[in-house]
């Protein structure tokens, strides 16, 4: 014979057993979660050394200008002024540039062991000092900032500047 009571009171456990244990669950992901998320921000800045980088399309935009009366009417020849020459002083000026995706580190020597100087965000002009390394797979180049601070760069972070 089936006790009507005790099987009531099986069934209330039962699905207060469950409401704990989904939020157990429920709390145990939320920890695995924002542990992640924590470890990946701490860690970011190491990993983005290892992430290649694909060379990125950059749009091409033509402008071809309308013709005016005015354009084609003859114009007065300019009288010819002369000026003093100046010698240009040499001025800094970019070679590279950090490849577009995310921030690459600006190390203090050729690899992944040695300190960060600063952190770059993409699209920052740097100038090759004419020093390059072969670290493993990777080759480093040494380049300096417009602010005068050298440092160190693998060539896959890079773009070159074409002037």
């Amino acid at each position: 014979m089936i006790d009507r009571e005790l099987s009531a009171r099986l069934r209330h456990r039962s699905r207060q057993s469950g409401i704990w244990l989904g939020l157990a669950m429920g709390l145990a992901i939320f920890i695995a979660l924002a542990g992640f998320v924590w470890i990946y921000a701490r860690l970011a800045p190491v990993f983005s050394d290892f992430v290649s980088r694909l060379p990125a399309a950059t749009p091409t935009v033509t402008v071809t200008p309308a013709v005016t009366p005015a354009a084609l009417a003859p114009r007065p020849s300019p009288t010819p002024v002369v000026s003093p020459v100046v010698t240009p002083t040499p001025a800094w000026q970019a070679t590279h540039r950090v490849a577009q995706g995310s921030q690459v580190n600006f190390r203090a020597g050729p690899g992944t062991q040695y300190q960060v100087v600063a952190v770059l965000e993409p699209g920052t002009e740097l100038r090759f000092l004419g020093e390059q390394e072969q670290v493993g797979n990777a080759t480093w180049l040494h380049l300096e900032l417009p602010d005068g601070r050298d440092g160190w760069i693998r060539t896959v972070d890079l773009e070159l500047v074409r002037r």
